[in-house]
């Protein structure tokens, strides 16, 4: 497997700047694309649709749908995700326009230290067995709150409608549209573009990310998935009124998983303060105070050469996480090391983890390359 690393100047994030640019959004943080900013100035468009498939990388779209494809013919170019590759990370830096070391915002599990305790950072529940609420408030909001896409919008045109199309409330001070399949998806955003004024729309779909997790990139049914997803991105076309551009993207791509386990592995797991956060493949490691050498010895022993095992201070300077003003939450978020996938191995507590067929948040192209496509 190939590695690659994440590219800030023709990112995610990066795409954002140009719709936020387009929307008149003054203090935009890093640079836009020339490719994306080209196409909205010759149609200049009223209306701008932007939608992210979770999961649905480059690699995933050659996998499964052949090159005279809808989507494949209206592909612009490959772009990249963020560090790590994954949900929490990736979708922030969508919807704020911001990288990963500006929001804060990097895995499923985050360390949070106002409950001394690991957190799913989407679901405000704790790691230790998803159900119990961590705080009576959402702790991520409240440690690390961002602006989004449709609030700084808005900020900057009073005349442009907002708002969001997923299965899920995108955020509490957005207005969501509540659709719980890409056909339902279709249907609301082809009416909200023939509605009268100027629309900015943004559309989230948690396929194929959440089948790929459960049975793999190779199944017939994640081909299905996608060719799904590709016909009703072209009846979207057929249906949207010509003064509207469609971006679509996604936030990570997929691989096939392998696993370790630390309950296999008493001896290491003996040194670490609590459960590892972040994520299985980009995994933060708390180690006890005067084990850190003994620690990365040992780690290097069990896991090489599938982990580059990176110490905090260096990992935070690597430009992994991005560029920009840092979050000083990042301090406490990252561990004494951060072990980083770059083949197909992931790290997990227990045997249950391995629940998990696809993967993503590793050094891999394949989980870092994402489409841009434009219609």
């Amino acid at each position: 497997m190939a590695n690659k690393y994440p590219d800030y100047t023709n990112s995610i994030t990066n795409v954002s700047c140009s719709v936020l640019t387009y929307f008149g959004v003054k203090d935009i943080k890093h640079n836009t694309l020339p490719v994306l900013d080209r196409i909205l100035e010759e149609k200049k468009p009223r209306n701008i649709v932007y939608m992210v498939f979770d999961g649905m990388g480059t690699a995933i779209l050659d996998r499964h749908i052949d090159k005279s494809s809808f989507l494949q013919m209206n592909l612009k170019s490959a772009i990249s995700s963020t560090f790590p590759p994954t949900t929490v990370a990736a979708t922030t830096s969508i919807n704020t326009g911001l990288t990963p070391f500006e929001t804060g915002w990097l895995g499923w599990f985050t360390y949070f230290k106002e409950v001394d305790q690991n957190v799913i950072t989407f679901f405000n529940t704790l790691q230790s067995d998803g159900e119990t609420q961590a705080a009576d408030y959402n702790l991520a909001f409240k440690v690390i709150p961002y602006k989004s896409l449709s609030i700084q919008v808005m900020n900057a045109n009073k005349d442009i409608k907002c708002t969001a199309v997923s299965p899920f409330r995108v955020n509490a001070m957005d207005d969501t549209i509540i659709c719980e399949t890409i056909e339902k998806s279709v249907d609301a955003i082809s009416n909200l573009t023939k509605e009268e004024g100027k629309h900015f729309i943004y559309s989230y779909c948690p396929e194929p990310d959440h089948s790929m997790h459960e049975m793999g990139i190779d199944k017939v049914e994640i081909t299905d998935i996608v060719l799904s997803i590709n016909k009703q991105l072209e009846i979207l076309k057929q249906n949207i009124t010509d003064d509207t551009l469609v971006i679509v993207t996604a936030d990570h791509g997929h691989i096939n998983s392998k696993w370790f386990f630390l309950c296999d592995y008493p001896d290491l797991r003996a040194m670490l303060k609590r459960p590892h956060s972040m994520e299985n493949r980009a995994a933060s490691l708390f180690v006890k105070d005067g084990m850190k050498e003994e620690f990365k010895a040992l780690f290097h022993k069990h896991f090489d050469p599938h982990f580059i095992l990176m110490e905090h201070d260096q990992f935070i300077s690597s430009g992994m996480l991005g560029n920009g003003i840092k979050n000083e939450n990042i301090e406490d978020f990252v561990g004494d090391f951060v072990a980083i996938a770059i083949d197909d191995y992931c790290i997990g507590e227990n045997y249950d983890d391995s629940e998990l067929v696809g993967i993503h948040a590793g050094f891999t192209a394949e989980e870092m390359e994402v489409p841009l496509i434009v219609f």
